[in-house]
C-alpha cells in the first residue's frame, strides 16, 4: 500500500540538476543568449531595436520589476515592462512570446538520471503528481519546458510562484497547490532540495517532506527521507523495492537518525523561521 496519495516536486535542483553533459548547453549558456533571442524575435515582429539599447532596458527592467513585484515577478511581466520602456506598444500576446524566447530551452540531459522512470513508476502506482516551484518562468514557459523533456504528462497540477505571487516557504503557496489539485486533506509528500523552502515549508502545513541530498548537506532530521537516488524515493513512497542496480547509496543522517524514516501522520512541530 502506498504511503501517500500525492507527491509534489520542486523543479530546479530536484528534477533538473545535471549540467555537464558533453555537447549540451549549460543554464549559463542559455541565459547568455537571452538578449539575442529576444532581439531576433523583435525583428520578426518588425521592431528594429539596437542590441545595446535592448540589453540596457533588460537590465533596468529586470532589477526594477524584481524589486517592485517580489514573488509576482515573472518573464511575462518583465517583457511587458521592456516593451513599454522601448515604446514598442506590444500587448500581452507578444509579451508572452518574448518571455518564451527570453526563458529559452531546458534540456533533457539536465534531468537527474532516472527522473522519468521515477515519475512513471509513481504514476503507475496510482500517485497524483504535481510541481510546486519558485520561478520567474511563467507557467506557459515552464509547461513548455516540461513538455520538451517529456515530463509534462506526469504532472496533474503545476503551481509557479511568479504566476500566483506566492513562493515557498509561504504556507499559503503549499495550501494553494493542495486546493487547486483537489488533494487537500490527503496524504501528501513534498520533494525538494532546499531545507528552508521545501522541507520546513512543507512540514509547516502538515505535509511530509523528502530532501534530495546536495552539497548543502542533510536536513538534520527534519526531513522524513533524505535520498540521492530516485529508487530510494520510490521505495519509500510505494513501499515496494525497485532494482538496486547502479543505485548510489544515500547519505546517512546525523548520528542517531541514520536509516530512520518517520511514518506519515507522526508530525514534529515546524521550527520557527529565523
Amino acid at each position: 500500500m502506498n504511503r501517500y496519495d500525492c507527491v509534489f516536486f520542486d523543479s530546479g535542483g530536484t528534477l533538473y540538476g545535471v549540467f555537464d553533459a558533453p555537447g549540451v548547453p549549460t543554464p549559463e549558456d542559455v541565459a547568455a543568449g537571452r538578449s539575442g533571442r529576444v532581439a531576433a524575435l523583435l525583428a520578426e515582429y518588425g521592431a528594429a531595436v539596437d542590441r545595446r539599447e535592448l540589453e540596457r532596458a533588460l537590465e533596468r527592467c529586470e532589477r526594477e520589476c524584481a524589486a517592485r513585484l517580489g514573488p509576482a515577478y515573472n518573464y511575462d511581466r518583465l517583457m511587458a515592462a521592456v516593451a513599454a520602456e522601448l515604446g514598442l506598444g506590444f500587448g500581452p500576446e507578444v509579451a508572452a512570446c518574448l518571455a518564451d524566447a527570453y526563458a529559452g530551452p531546458r534540456y533533457r540531459a539536465w534531468l537527474f538520471p532516472g527522473t522519468e522512470e521515477m515519475l512513471r513508476t509513481l504514476s503507475a502506482a496510482g500517485l497524483y503528481l504535481g510541481v510546486i516551484a519558485n520561478t520567474a518562468w511563467p507557467g506557459h514557459c515552464m509547461d513548455r519546458a516540461f513538455a520538451g523533456v517529456g515530463l509534462l504528462p506526469y504532472f496533474g497540477t503545476r503551481v509557479y510562484s511568479g504566476d500566483v505571487g506566492l513562493e515557498k516557504p509561504d504556507p499559503a503557496f503549499f495550501r494553494l497547490a493542495a486546493r487547486v489539485s483537489g488533494q487537500a486533506g490527503r496524504r501528501i509528500l513534498h520533494v525538494g532540495d532546499s531545507l528552508e523552502k521545501d522541507i520546513v515549508g512543507a512540514r509547516g502545513v502538515g505535509w511530509d517532506a523528502a530532501l534530495r541530498l546536495s552539497e548543502a548537506g542533510g536536513s538534520g532530521g527534519q526531513a522524513d527521507l533524505e535520498f540521492s537516488d530516485w529508487r530510494q524515493l520510490v521505495e519509500f513512497v510505494i513501499g515496494r523495492p525497485t532494482s538496486r542496480r547502479n543505485s548510489a547509496p544515500g547519505r546517512p543522517r546525523r548520528k542517531g537518525t541514520a536509516g530512520r524514516r518517520r511514518q506519515p501522520g507522526r508530525r514534529r512541530p515546524a521550527r520557527r523561521r529565523a
